[in-house]
């Protein structure tokens, strides 16, 4: 993962008479011989926002600890509040988390401006566009909505954003996403390309446009994979996953979490799309020595990169096409080629889980042809920040009720689950004079 390469520019010799050192301002890279550095900058912020790192958790885990992928192995009361669905607006993880995002956004942003500026012809000038929409993407799949986009501008200064709709975002990232296919397309950049594409179909998605979604991937290749990658190399490139959850013991892959989760666990110990097992480390619990804790071979190293965007995904988009227009032979199909594309691992146990089988048959029951749908998407896109999002459209666009979509009942370490389906803006946001709080809760 690039990380970090902005930070060399603001060098000086006298650290002492240096103003900000966090802080690059955009004269400061100059010339195509700085768009590298520039790329590689978008593509850390973004990775470390999505997939986390040694130290700082990314939307992956946050995101999965608040739907039922994750849940808590630890004792840390901010990570609890996220697991319990009752997240405090002043909470010091979630503000971490929130500045990761809007940092990455920022980065992208200024990274697109430099490759318009310099070069703009550059293929990876698509790739920095693709990755500022899917900021957006993010933004509007994981918070209420509401959320400000701010600016930094040439002399430092800041432009305050005002709150922008779950529905704005979303219109918001189309666009970018359009414009990074019609850069990729001139440009002959075939990853950038497919990487929009999906993109796009995900925010369309997103916007219940499922036939137009559909059409957007129709051209992804099954086999395509765009991934975040992670390293060994330096703590900000770990992979978030590991760190947090097999390496530090503070995330547990769950089974029906809260009455309403999916069975995780269990599935994971026969499909190689989780490849879940039982971690030995202390007795196999977590770090609060009594929650059981069991990983997932996706994500069982440093170095194990984060898919962002996958063939298998887009041929999910083209099945809830299907499904909405009620063609139930399509349905089917892309649903297995789905799983067919979809990526597998192992953990090498006594018997190792293989790959999902195809779907002999769809169910007759629209209500079950739904939940199929969605336990595909859970199963495939497995803590790559898709579930949240996908929660909150069964309540939005599928009209069922939060309750029995998310975790609820008693929780497990006390209390009960609150009525959280979003992550509220962080208090501290309300230092931005056109901010107030969230304009709703809402799914």
């Amino acid at each position: 993962m690039g990380a970090g390469a902005l930070a060399l520019a603001a060098c000086s010799t006298d650290l002492l008479t240096v103003s900000d050192v966090d802080i690059v301002k955009p004269a400061a890279l100059s010339g195509k011989s700085s768009l590298p550095n520039v790329l590689a900058a978008s593509i850390g912020d973004f990775g470390v926002a999505y997939g986390g790192s040694n130290n700082r958790e990314g939307l992956n885990e946050m995101s999965g600890l608040l739907a039922d992928e994750f849940v808590n192995s630890e004792s840390f009361p901010t990570r609890i509040e996220v697991d319990q669905r009752n997240t405090n607006e002043i909470n010091a993880t979630t503000l971490d988390i929130f500045r990761t995002i809007e940092t990455a956004r920022a980065t992208t942003d200024a990274g697109e401006i430099s490759f318009a500026t310099l070069d703009p012809t550059n293929g990876s000038r698509a790739e920095v566009i693709a990755l500022n929409a899917f900021t957006y993407v993010l933004l509007s799949e994981n918070y209420c909505s509401g959320v400000p986009a701010s600016t930094i501008n040439a002399d430092g200064s800041f432009t305050y954003g005002a709150p922008m709709t779950t529905a704005q975002l979303l219109t918001v990232a189309v666009a970018k996403f359009d414009t990074a296919i019609t850069i990729a397309t001139s440009t002959g950049a075939g990853t950038a390309l497919n990487l929009a594409r999906i993109g796009k179909g995900r925010a369309l998605v997103n916007q219940k446009n499922y036939a137009a979604a559909a059409a957007a991937v129709a051209a992804v290749p099954s086999s395509f994979r765009y991934v975040i990658n992670h390293d060994e190399n330096s703590a900000r490139q770990n992979n978030g996953v590991f760190s947090f959850a097999q390496n530090s013991r503070r995330f547990s892959i769950p089974d029906r979490e809260g009455i309403n989760g999916l069975p995780f666990r269990s599935v994971g110990l026969t499909d190689a799309r989780l490849a879940v097992r039982r971690n030995s480390a202390s007795g196999g619990n977590g770090f609060d020595n009594f929650t059981p804790l069991f990983v997932s071979a996706k994500f069982q190293n440093r170095s194990a990169a984060s898919p962002l965007a996958e063939g298998s995904e887009a041929r999910l988009i083209e099945a809830e096409a299907a499904l909405a227009a009620n063609d139930d032979a399509t349905f089917l199909a892309k649903l297995n080629a789905a799983r067919a594309a979809a990526p597998t691992y192992a953990l090498a146990p006594a018997v190792a889980p293989a790959g999902p089988a195809p779907i002999d048959a769809v169910p007759a029951s629209p209500a079950a042809k739904i939940d199929l749908l969605f336990q595909e998407r859970a199963l495939n896109l497995f803590l790559t920040s898709h579930r949240l999002g996908d929660l909150r459209r069964l309540i939005r666009q599928y009209g069922r009720d939060a309750e029995s979509v998310f975790p609820t009942g008693a929780y497990f370490k006390g209390g009960v689950y609150g009525p959280d389906v979003n992550f509220p803006i962080p208090f501290e946001e309300k230092n931005n004079p056109n901010f107030t709080g969230c304009l709703d809760r809402k799914a």
